[in-house]
């Protein structure tokens, strides 16, 4: 028997279902993760699980029994919450914020043991609070209410955690406690996790299991590592402008359209910094020779004109050898990002020598002396002003050039 069972779930407001046929079981100290995009339907899934919404068919049932006979107190014990609505209690330290969380377990009076106020410690030191805990709980920031909120529900000692988008306000050292805590909770304490999260990157590194969103519908469930794929991704998000890599987290613009004016000697995951900036600067790229597994040839693709790709671990073949070439002959400029020189890498240097032949100027970010003349360059902001600096040069006399030819 699943400990955590959702079966035909329909949800929605005044009778009017926004999403039906939701269906998932969950073991104990498993996390389970909501994703797509605002306004899909995560967070009305989340409240009709935590009874913050009726249910307006199915059921919801935690080891076989039916979350709707349960008291209020039992499902307490069973479920603490986490939602995205602020609270803003009067008067309340964020000690107090998180002992609201022992009412479960506290006598008609409300009156807190030395065990409890042990557990209020525990879970405010969870999430790293204790500097905040005789803080009014109004004065906090939104990141460190949110962080004692989470500890309230620590606090709560419940079976299942239910959060929406617990890392919302966090910056990214909280962002990475928090993860690392719950994950902490699923493993040491059992905890079974249901969540929705906005960071697409964090899910598979986080949850046993997902639920893709997409107008209305549960698009897919299963295993991170099954279901999202990029495919996936563009068709839940829509994303017609832009693109999203799964492997790498990467979020990249659309591609500049103007034509390339510069071939970019990439590899190791040296020009990805380059690529991107080129892109936001509206200047148009070729790159290569890339192998299929290096770092920069996704971000090369997504950004690039032409990237000229070889398969893993071989030697470069002549032909894309010359292919590059046929690129670089087109180009005003080379930017070589640093790439090896050495073993099945050893093709850059013809590449190299070749636009120094043609006459085409070379901006690098090499450290080692070649007999090849370019322009040594220290950073990519560097690489990029210096670049910004010759095609104004190269423009001015094509420019003239062409007014010559018209008198």
């Amino acid at each position: 028997m699943n400990f955590f069972s959702v079966k035909d779930l329909e949800v929605g407001y005044q009778n009017k279902a926004i999403i039906n046929d939701i269906n998932f079981n969950l073991d104990r100290g498993q996390i389970l993760c909501l994703l797509g995009p605002n306004g899909c339907g995560k967070s009305t899934i989340l409240k009709t699980l935590t009874d913050h919404i009726k249910l307006l068919d199915g059921s919801i049932s935690i080891v076989g029994k039916d979350l709707n006979d349960l008291s209020i107190k039992e499902k307490a014990k069973k479920m603490s919450v986490v939602l995205t609505e602020r609270v803003l209690p009067e008067m309340m330290t964020a000690e107090e914020v998180v002992a609201t969380g022992r009412y479960p377990y506290t006598n008609y009076f409300g009156k807190l043991t030395n065990e409890d106020k042990e557990i209020i410690d525990e879970s405010i030191e969870i999430v790293n609070g204790m500097s905040l805990k005789n803080k009014e709980f109004r004065s906090l920031s939104d990141g460190e209410k949110q962080r004692i909120m989470i500890a309230r529900a620590i606090c709560q000692e419940s079976d299942i955690m239910v959060l929406d988008e617990p890392t919302s306000f966090l910056d990214i050292r909280f962002k990475i406690d928090l993860l690392n805590i719950l994950k902490k909770l699923s493993l040491d304490k059992n905890k079974t996790i249901i969540m929705s999260l906005h960071e697409i990157d964090l899910i598979s590194k986080i949850a046993d299991k997902a639920i893709l969103i997409k107008n209305g519908e549960i698009f897919k469930y299963g295993a991170p590592e099954d279901i999202l794929t990029d495919e996936a991704i563009k068709e839940v998000y829509n994303l017609n402008n832009g693109s999203y890599n799964i492997a790498m987290g990467n979020i990249e613009l659309p591609k500049v359209m103007e034509e390339p004016q510069v071939f970019v000697l990439g590899g190791g995951g040296k020009a990805i910094k380059i690529y991107r900036a080129l892109n936001k600067r509206g200047i148009g790229f070729d790159s290569g020779v890339l192998f299929k597994n290096d770092i920069d040839c996704s971000t090369s693709m997504a950004l690039g004109h032409e990237t000229i790709i070889e398969d893993d671990f071989v030697n470069i073949e002549p032909k894309k050898i010359e292919m590059a070439k046929s690129y670089i002959k087109k180009c005003n400029a080379l930017i070589d990002s640093g790439v090896s020189l050495e073993g099945i890498n050893r093709e850059n240097y013809d590449l190299l020598k070749f636009a120094s032949e043609k006459g085409i100027k070379i901006l690098s970010l090499r450290n080692e002396n070649l007999d090849i003349d370019f322009i040594k360059c220290d950073s990519t902001s560097s690489i990029i002003k210096e670049l910004v600096f010759q095609l104004e040069k190269y423009n001015s006399i094509e420019n003239r050039l062409v007014l010559n030819k018209c008198i």
